[in-house]
């Protein structure tokens, strides 16, 4: 090995650096009533993981996925509205959105919100997302991408937000 291939470190397909992956509007401004989302997205053949970091105002329009969510707070809160309930979710806390489910979410603190989200299969279909995503694939994977589920959002229309939230927030005392 010459010193050249020793001081600069292999890079596999199958890696990257979070710094190094672009970032991507996540929900396009129709979808939202408040603030903005911006996210950092890697994905493989069955699943996609995500830094997103929601704005204090942040707040989307429902919305559905044929993927399962998983999701971990990095820092700040935020509350989630899934179906006919809600909570509010911290730092630390790890929630699931189940695949199919109605949710949006809500940041109505003065700070961001940001989660480590993993999605199964995943969640790469919307407009612009897949041209900013990272693929973590080996070149034969790259070379059938028809094999990649990209799973997109759906956004009903005739779910009543705000009444949802206005008995949730009574609920839990807010």
């Amino acid at each position: 090995m010459d010193e050249q291939q020793m001081t600069t470190p292999y890079k596999s397909p199958l890696c990257a650096t979070l710094a190094d992956l672009p970032e991507t509007e996540l929900v396009p401004a129709k979808y939202l009533t408040g603030g903005s989302i911006g996210a950092q997205i890697a994905y493989g053949q069955e699943s996609s993981i995500m830094t997103a970091t929601r704005q204090p105002g942040y707040h989307s329009k429902p919305h559905t996925h044929a993927a399962e969510q998983m999701n971990y707070v990095l820092s700040g809160e935020l509350f989630i509205f899934v179906g006919d309930d809600g909570f509010l979710a911290h730092e630390g806390d790890i929630f699931r959105i189940p695949k199919d489910a109605v949710h949006w979410s809500h940041v109505s603190g003065t700070g961001p919100c940001v989660l480590l989200e993993v999605h199964a299969p995943s969640l790469i279909g919307d407009p612009g997302v897949i041209d900013t995503a990272t693929p973590l694939l080996t070149d034969e994977e790259k070379r059938d991408m028809s094999s990649i589920q990209k799973i997109e959002s759906i956004w009903p229309d005739d779910i009543d937000r705000d009444a949802i939230e206005a008995r949730v927030m009574k609920r839990l005392g807010y």
